[in-house]
């Protein structure tokens, strides 16, 4: 009777191997294994192998800037690029797809799927030195403040800047992702990148502050808690142009309708106020109305657009 001996033959691995399959139809390679070889009787071996999938040839199966699409731990996207994903841009630069969309650089098509803009890159890379200057940029109240701005955005990239600015606007925060790009440009620590970016957005705040305090405000803080739930949408577009064109205009005509629907959320600052040249109010079924010499009875709504009246502080009108 034969005699069979088996034994484990030890090679060395060849990279990291799984043989868990991602979602989706994904041609693998086959990659050899160490196997068992078995040596009978009469000396004839016979070797076993069993067969992975190499995941490092795994692709995210897209085109262009996406095709380098990688988890934020560095694993290749499988299964479709998700906005968390991290794309190397041509220069070098590396940002997530959620910021790369912000920027014009890629979208979602009508699958869902992400694919990237023709010319999106090359428009985002722009420099803003090539657009025409904007002549009513508000600096800010404090030089040392501005020269401050002006240094950090000489430092980091336009792409970032503008990824920075689109952060804010949509959560109020830099992405830490976005904040640890812009320290290593500028060549200095996410924690003084993050001081930085913090006096920067105080003083962005404060000129917010001031310029609707110029509107005819007393207490800014009520009019942005209003706006933030009333009308999101068009505080964001005013954030943005605060942050990209340097200018507060923006704001201006949210206050406008923040004023004019003061009878809605806020009857009884208009009813207790005290007018000028002989204007009384009145409420009448849930609408106010006003009483102007000389113009007879207005709504409320109507006085503020035609300019009948004007807020000047919270509680006191002309």
């Amino acid at each position: 009777m034969a005699t069979v001996h088996t034994f484990q033959a030890m090679s060395t691995p060849e990279g990291g191997t799984s043989n868990a399959a991602p979602e989706g139809v994904i041609p693998p390679s086959i990659r050899h294994q160490p196997g068992v070889v078995s040596v009978n009787g009469d000396g004839a071996a016979v070797t076993t192998r069993p067969n992975g999938l190499n995941t490092s040839e795994w692709q995210s199966g897209s085109s262009g800037i996406l095709s380098s699409a990688r988890t934020t731990v560095g694993a290749p996207s499988t299964g479709g690029v998700k906005s968390t994903d991290i794309i190397t841009l041509p220069n070098g630069m590396e940002v997530s797809v959620a910021m790369a969309e912000q920027l014009g650089m890629v979208q979602m098509d009508g699958n869902g799927r992400y694919v990237e803009v023709q010319g999106g890159v090359e428009a985002a890379s722009r420099q803003p030195e090539q657009e025409a200057p904007v002549d009513d940029a508000e600096g800010f109240a404090d030089p040392k403040a501005e020269a401050a701005l002006m240094e950090l955005a000489q430092n980091v990239s336009p792409s970032l800047q503008v990824g920075a600015v689109a952060d804010v606007v949509r959560t109020g925060a830099v992405d830490p992702l976005t904040l640890n790009r812009a320290a290593a440009e500028a060549g200095i620590e996410p924690a003084q990148m993050q001081a930085k970016v913090d006096a920067t957005m105080a003083q962005f705040r404060a000129q917010a502050v001031a310029a609707v305090q110029g509107f005819g405000s007393a207490d800014p803080e009520d009019f942005f808690e209003w706006a933030q739930s009333h009308t999101p949408d068009l505080l964001k577009e005013a954030m943005q142009q605060h942050g990209l064109q340097r200018s507060t205009k923006g704001y201006e005509p949210i206050y406008r309708t923040f004023i004019g629907s003061m009878e809605l959320h806020d009857p009884h600052s208009i009813l207790e106020a005290e007018f000028g040249g002989g204007i009384t109010a009145r409420q009448d079924r849930g609408a106010i109305i006003l009483n102007i010499p000389g113009r007879g009875e207005v709504p409320y709504g109507v006085a503020v657009k035609s300019g009948l009246i004007k807020v000047t502080d919270k509680g006191r009108r002309r």
